[in-house]
């Protein structure tokens, strides 16, 4: 009888598992097909912009230095005025050089006398040495009177020019047009005692440089191109934009090693002085183009541990497509430069639910969009999935 009765409980159960398959069967035919968003792939012609992280940095700035010793008598600027070439600055005490100046003038109208007196009795001695009255010794005697006389002149003028330099210099003008530093020293210091004493410093604030470098693989679109259809947009600090347009001047010969960059260097009018050397801003270069190139949302990009893949839809069933990524762009799009080609599908969203080989139901496509994109300048991790 328990025997009869465990073969009993036996074909019930198995009864019961065939009725769970065939209903889990009946369920799964009767499931809805996933709904998807899909872009279809064309090749275009992309503008492209590029935007670098770059350090602004005046064209020169210059040490006003005490090139000689003395009591500093005035200031004549405000500190962070802007000075043009010439302009006065500092006054340094005179009376010193002054004195210099009028001993080397008097020095220098004696070996003026001497010379004038030797130069005639020279011409004098000259000419009658040639009709017999001078014997050859007051001939050469004269003539070396005249010659010392001569380089005696030259000498006291060279000492009344160098004196007359140091003159000049207590007088302390800016050697270029820009916007003046702190001072260093108060007037009645003494400066120029060690020859190595700045006074102050000048800054050129207009034009400006902004200094940065290319990633190899973007200097890929710039090869070749004349640097003067370059567009440079300058983004300050606070997001926006600097009202004036910035030419690229300099591109490096040669690639750092290092960081796989080319030096770079741009630059614009900053006549408002709105610009400081030394601010960090963003460069945006404009005027570049992708040739046949394919972009999609990064967010139909996934990523497992073979790479970047993205899902697309054939014969109404999605099918992995493994896919080589270019640049990241700024409105969420990637390049891509393998693995896609004209007229596939491609699925835009549901990616967590698609599996391969699953059927999907194609929604209306997106158009392709073609307007110029700005090139992140760093990378965009895809999102992870599992297949």
């Amino acid at each position: 009888m328990r025997y009869i009765l465990k073969i009993c409980i036996a074909f019930l159960c198995v009864g019961m598992l065939f009725v769970g398959c065939f209903d889990s069967e009946k369920d799964k035919a009767q499931a809805p097909v996933l709904k998807v968003e899909t872009q279809k792939i064309a090749h275009q012609n992309v503008a492209l912009n590029f935007e670098y992280a770059a350090r602004l940095k005046s064209i020169q700035s210059v040490k006003v230095y005490a090139r000689v010793q003395g009591v500093l008598l005035s200031k004549n600027f405000n500190e962070g005025d802007i000075v043009k070439e010439g302009q006065l600055l500092f006054k340094i005490d005179p009376t010193r050089y002054l004195t210099k100046v009028n001993q080397a003038k008097a020095q220098y109208q004696s070996a003026e006398a001497n010379f004038i007196k030797a130069n005639r009795d020279w011409q004098r001695v000259e000419k009658l040495y040639k009709q017999g009255v001078y014997t050859i010794d007051q001939y050469d005697t004269s003539r070396s009177n005249y010659l010392s006389a001569q380089a005696n002149l030259a000498n006291a003028k060279a000492t009344l020019d160098d004196v007359s330099i140091d003159l000049g210099y207590t007088d302390v003008v800016a050697g270029i047009s820009g916007k003046t530093g702190m001072r260093s020293y108060d007037v009645g210091n003494l400066v120029g005692s060690s020859g190595q004493d700045v006074l102050t410093t000048i800054t050129q604030l207009s034009p400006i440089y902004a200094e940065f470098s290319i990633p190899n693989t973007d200097y890929y679109f710039m090869r070749g191109l004349e640097n003067s259809r370059i567009q440079v947009e300058y983004v300050l600090g606070n997001g926006k934009v600097y009202e004036k347009q910035g030419k690229l001047d300099f591109v490096d010969s040669v690639l750092d090693s290092q960081t796989a960059t080319i030096k770079a260097r741009a630059i614009v009018d900053n006549d408002e002085q709105k610009l400081l050397p030394n601010e960090f801003v963003r460069v945006r270069l404009k005027g570049f183009e992708a040739q046949n190139a394919i972009t999609i949302p990064q967010t139909a990009l996934l990523q497992d541990n073979q790479g970047s893949y993205v899902y697309i839809l054939k014969d109404g069933k999605a099918h992995i497509s493994r896919v080589s990524l270019g640049q990241n762009l700024r409105n969420n799009q990637v390049l891509i430069t393998g693995g896609l080609q004209d007229g596939d599908i491609l699925v835009l969203n549901q990616l967590s639910k698609i599996r391969e080989s699953m059927p999907l139901q194609q929604l209306d496509s997106k158009p392709q969009d073609s307007k110029a994109q700005d090139v992140k300048p760093q990378e965009t991790k895809p999102q992870d999935s599992k297949k």
